[in-house]
């Protein structure tokens, strides 16, 4: 965990001659280390690149500016709602079990900072609730079928990458996950469970992660690339 960027996504690989950042379209910041490096090193290259890796977040969040939420937003099984009220002070909002339900002065515009703050963290629950409910099911399903076995499954709000196995097999997940087909919810599923096997992107993991998905690994990782871990 980078004390100013947070996630750091780690990669090694033979293919690389020098260390090198980038950032992801999704803000999420990518240390490449060529064989031989250590992480000591790499993060050491990553404090001197500081500046660089803060405007290009920077650049990012002005190139994808937030949008509003507004009716009809839904998520898999909930459903935004506006409840403006004669004689209400302020906005509250409600989760239940298919519906985030915000209410606000009939005064206060939807578009407001105070509606859309409530709206998005309800929108946030939601999203938590139903990937509680979803993700950690098809872990257990897909490993069972494909024979792998892995440690405790967690789902967070994690905007730098879709999901990560630990080096004792536990998964993470992100919650954003649940606003994907299911075609890529299973994809980034196998791709950790393999990692369960694999600890990096060698050839070996390639091979089998395609394996699994019936070829389309290659076809499933560009498809993701269109998809940005959010609420919208």
């Amino acid at each position: 965990m980078h004390p100013v960027f947070g996630e750091v996504t780690v990669f090694g690989t033979r293919r690389a001659r020098r260390i090198s950042v980038s950032v992801r379209p999704s803000g999420e910041v990518r240390l490449t280390l060529p064989a031989g490096c250590s992480v000591r090193e790499g993060l050491a290259f990553l404090a001197a690149k500081e500046s660089w890796v803060a405007a290009a977040l920077e650049r990012m969040e002005r190139s994808h500016p937030v949008r509003l939420l507004e009716p009809p937003y839904a998520t898999r099984t909930h459903v935004l709602r506006w409840y403006p009220e004669p004689g209400r002070e302020r906005v509250v909002c409600h989760v239940t079990a298919d519906e985030i339900a915000v209410s606000f002065p009939v005064s206060m515009p939807s578009s407001s900072p105070e509606v859309q703050a409530a709206a998005r963290e309800g929108a946030l629950r939601a999203l938590r609730a139903e990937a509680k409910a979803l993700l950690p099911g098809m872990v257990e399903e897909l490993a069972a079928r494909y024979g792998f076995r892995y440690g405790k499954v967690t789902v967070r709000a994690t905007r730098s990458r879709w999901g990560s196995c630990s080096s004792r097999n536990d998964i993470s997940l992100s919650i954003f996950l649940v606003r994907l087909p299911l075609p890529l919810i299973e994809y980034v599923i196998v791709h950790e469970l393999c990692h369960t096997c694999h600890k990096d992107h060698s050839a070996r993991f390639h091979a089998l992660a395609d394996t699994l998905l019936g070829g389309r690994e290659k076809e499933l990782a560009r498809e993701i690339r269109r998809y940005v871990p959010d609420v919208v």
